[in-house]
């Protein structure tokens, strides 16, 4: 039998895709305060990293920072503005774009922010998990 040939510029769109979707269901589990959800898109070895704004976290100080974060807020909603997303071989991409968040924090005070965004992802089995994220305020 012969191997099926996959079309680059069909893997591309279907990575695109499959990307964008993950971003999706990683902003609902955000608003929905879904701490372990939003856990799950990562992923969870010693190759992992994390750069908010000018702070560099592994693993376990990421997940610090998260429950910070969740805790700190009461409510949130998340807009992605814009969104690129480029192949990287057979089993990684690269997501960069901008988003902003609109909410109030456990304190009742409003927030509102602009954040720049790259995520970088690998494909684990059938599934895409982000291996480094940074994000920066605008």
């Amino acid at each position: 039998m012969c191997p099926v040939s996959v079309d680059p510029a069909e893997k591309a769109v279907g990575t695109d895709q499959e990307v964008r979707e993950l971003l999706a269901d990683y902003f609902r589990a955000v608003e929905q305060h879904d701490l372990t959800r939003f856990l799950s898109f990562f992923l969870q070895d010693e190759h992992f990293t994390a750069v908010e704004d000018k702070e560099t976290y592994d693993w376990t100080a990421f997940v610090a920072f998260a429950q910070g974060f969740f805790q700190a807020m009461a409510e949130i909603a998340l807009q992605l503005e814009t969104c690129a997303v480029d192949p990287l071989g057979s089993g990684g991409a690269v997501a960069t774009g901008v988003f902003k968040g609109v909410g109030r924090m456990a304190s009742g005070e409003p927030v509102a922010f602009r954040n720049a965004f790259t995520f970088v992802l690998v494909r684990q089995a059938d599934e895409w998990r982000i291996k480094h994220v940074h994000e920066s305020s605008l």
